[in-house]
């Protein structure tokens, strides 16, 4: 075996994973065990040139090996913290949460990807992805670049409350993620407003010939808004909602983000919430159970007590 052939087979055994040791090496290609140590040498420099190679050469001084190492950003922690969020939130079909978990997984070492995969594979074994199995990575990256690109588009939506699907010309400005569900908020050219659509719903989509619409700074969307503000996916009238709560105050600041503690003591924390009213912010709010308490705005009192009139009235015995 020659010079290049030597340094080929240890490069392919360091991609694969391996951690080389100079004895072994210079044992098992009767070489002294300065040229393994030039091979390294050489390697290295070589690694380092090459932007299409993720990762370095490294020393292990407590094995005595040299193995390579991931330059990505992710070492084997934060794979694995991010694995088991894309197995909690069902988001993907089987097919792409497997191709992107690979994917993940090809940032680390041999050994740390086994050490993970052994954590996951319960996890992986019984996913369960979302009943609507359809493709969303491709169309969630074109969504995104019809928003960067400014681009007015012609959709064709299902709304799950209508027989047909209905045609729909809208100017996208955000792309987000709520709970298991991918949503686009866009301007509606027909009724001049913001809507948002489940992204699962679009059937299809192609750029209009209408122009851009020309939103003042004040009518511009921000993102912020949409995750500091709300609990669902959807738009709603801004209100600022003053309550008492009886539990870990911390459960609300993070909720809300934009949330104020006003006092805390005798057992319970007053706050205020700047939101957004929709259905969801109810659903919330009711499920702290006996914890919460809704001080203002009065309307949003009103409504409460009486959807909780209306919850006794389904569990009264008959």
């Amino acid at each position: 075996m020659n010079d290049q052939e030597r340094l080929l087979s240890i490069f392919i055994r360091l991609q694969a994973g391996a951690h080389l040791t100079k004895a072994q090496l210079a044992d098992e290609f009767e070489v002294d065990p300065k040229t393994i140590q030039r091979d390294f040498s050489r390697l290295s420099d070589f690694i380092d040139t090459q932007p299409m190679i993720a990762g370095e050469l490294v020393y292990d001084a407590k094995h005595h090996t040299r193995y390579l190492k991931g330059k990505s950003l992710f070492n084997k922690k934060d794979i694995l913290i991010v694995t088991k969020i894309l197995l909690e939130n069902r988001a993907l079909n089987k097919a792409e949460n497997k191709a992107l978990l690979d994917s993940l997984l090809g940032l680390v070492s041999k050994e740390e990807r086994q050490e993970i995969q052994a954590t996951i594979a319960s996890e992986l074994l019984n996913y369960t992805p979302l009943s609507d199995e359809q493709d969303r990575i491709e169309k969630i990256w074109e969504w995104s670049q019809a928003i960067y690109k400014e681009q007015v588009m012609t959709i064709v939506y299902k709304s799950p409350y209508r027989d047909q699907a209905k045609s729909h010309t809208i100017f996208p400005v955000s792309l987000y993620y709520d709970n298991h569900y991918f949503y686009l908020v866009a301007y509606h050219l027909f009724h001049q407003t913001y809507t948002t659509f489940k992204l699962d719903r679009i059937l299809s989509w192609f750029p209009s010939d209408e122009g851009k619409p020309s939103l003042s700074y004040g009518r511009k969307f921000r993102d912020g808004d949409v995750r500091n503000r709300h609990v669902d996916a959807f738009l709603g009238k801004d209100i600022r909602v003053k309550l008492l709560f009886g539990a870990d105050p911390t459960i609300v600041l993070d909720q809300f983000p934009d949330a104020r503690l006003l006092s805390l003591g005798n057992g319970s924390a007053m706050l205020e919430v700047h939101t957004q009213d929709t259905p969801g912010l109810k659903r919330w709010l009711l499920s702290q159970g006996a914890s919460l308490k809704v001080l203002s705005p009065q309307p949003l009192v009103d409504e409460l007590r009486q959807l909780i009139d209306e919850m006794q009235q389904l569990y009264k015995n008959k």
